[in-house]
């Protein structure tokens, strides 16, 4: 699960700092809380977007889709599939991030490098 990897990363950071019985400490800790997570009240608080996008019959077909064998793969599989294909897309998205962080600062540069000095003030707002 993701906790059990932020944890394993948060423990190597601090390795010398913890005492031995850590990680298993700050498991158990999460297990409780994942075990006390208000999951019906979240449902319940889900259940009117779902009721705004979707018919009883969208509803109906979804159970009936996830009960069939290609259904229950989908939801086997689905958490697998998108960390793999989030691992693979972030560093396209990071690379894209960088290069539109530059282009705005390359265009903010020159606009700020092509101002004239009158131009400092904004015109007053006229009623």
């Amino acid at each position: 699960m993701a906790h059990e990897r932020y944890l394993k990363d948060e423990y190597l950071k601090h390795q010398d700092e913890l005492p031995a019985d850590y990680e298993s400490k700050m498991s158990s800790m999460l297990d409780e809380m994942f075990a006390n997570m208000p999951w019906d009240e979240m449902v319940q608080a889900m259940v009117p977007s779902y009721q705004k996008h979707f018919t009883k019959g969208d509803i109906d077909n979804l159970v009936t889709f996830y009960s069939s064998p290609t259904g229950a793969k989908v939801l086997r599989e689905m958490p697998a599939l998108t960390a793999e294909a989030m691992q693979a897309m972030t560093p396209i998205m990071t690379k894209y991030v960088e290069t539109m962080q530059t282009r705005l600062k390359i265009e903010t540069d020159m606009m700020a490098q092509t101002k004239k000095p009158g131009d400092a003030k904004a015109p007053a707002a006229r009623n």
